[in-house]
């Protein structure tokens, strides 16, 4: 398990773009940590399925491995700021960044993710809007790219401010309607129950669809995408601090499959379960 303490990023690269409906902006997977900030227009990115509506000031993390693709409105061409980073180790490979529809992505390229519950807490689409001094200080990372001299050790050190910095900012704009904070604890003490939209519609006495939107503006995240990131939490959990099998967390978390439970670990952490075990627990005493 790491501390969000611990990331050393590398910045493989910062830059503006335009995104305007060109050849590179349709279905990708990227095989880096991306950081995009829109500074102008309107318009749709979706990842892993998900839709997020995008204007002046929203930013789009996405994680390595995810699914994604940008789509302007007409008349609208999203002005941007991208970050594409590695957070735990340089990867030896700097390029490609991105594999394109229909080409597979090479999980070799992928850089390295770790477990590290304070980067999970990170929203995939947040407003910097009340946050100017984190919009300048992505900015500055962009700018310090072309730096003369140590430019690499200047964007990583403000890479991790900046990501220590919005960690901050999410911590201190906690959830706070009592609905939502109900249903998401009850995800995080049971999140191998089958759940329903319907169960917690009923809980929390709201339409469906109102629901769905509280959550995502008190999260950041959907319901769905929240209740996996809680299921990650306790698999990575168990498989350090307990002696179960893999087959065996995963009927704890009411996978019907071991091979859909390893799927999806893997796809969030990058590393399978047993070599997750393997690389993070510590040698037990055998006193």
């Amino acid at each position: 398990m790491k501390d969000l303490a611990e990331i050393a990023p590398h910045v493989r690269s910062a830059a503006p773009y335009t995104y305007n409906g060109g050849e590179h902006e349709g279905t990708r997977v990227g095989y880096t940590f991306a950081y995009h900030l829109f500074l102008d227009g309107r318009g749709d990115i979706v990842v892993d399925n998900v839709t997020y509506s995008v204007e002046k000031g929203t930013l789009i993390f996405i994680r390595p491995g995810q699914v994604h693709s940008f789509h302007h409105k007409p008349g609208f061409p999203l002005d941007s700021y991208n970050i594409y980073c590695d957070l735990w180790e340089r990867h030896p490979m700097p390029e490609p960044r991105f594999a394109f529809y229909p080409d597979p992505p090479d999980r070799s390229m992928l850089t390295r993710k770790e477990f590290c519950p304070g980067l999970d807490e990170f929203p995939t689409k947040t407003s910097l809007s009340p946050y100017p001094h984190l919009i300048e200080l992505f900015v500055q990372i962009v700018r310090s790219e072309d730096a003369p001299y140590y430019a690499q050790s200047i964007t990583g050190a403000l890479m991790r401010a900046f990501l220590l910095r919005w960690y901050n900012s999410i911590k201190s704009a906690a959830p706070n309607d009592y609905r939502i904070l109900q249903i998401m604890e009850e995800m995080e003490r049971h999140p191998e129950r089958r759940y329903s939209f319907e169960d917690w519609c009923r809980k929390c006495r709201l339409k469906k669809s109102y629901f769905y939107k509280l959550f995502k503006q008190e999260t950041g995240v959907t319901p769905k995408e929240y209740l996996l990131r809680m299921k990650m939490k306790k698999a990575a959990n168990l498989l350090l601090e307990s002696r179960q099998s893999v087959t065996s967390i995963s009927d704890n978390l009411g996978y019907d499959s071991i091979h859909y439970f390893s799927k999806q670990f893997t796809a969030f952490y990058g590393i399978s379960p047993t070599a997750f075990r393997s690389r993070n627990s510590l040698p037990r005493d055998s006193g």
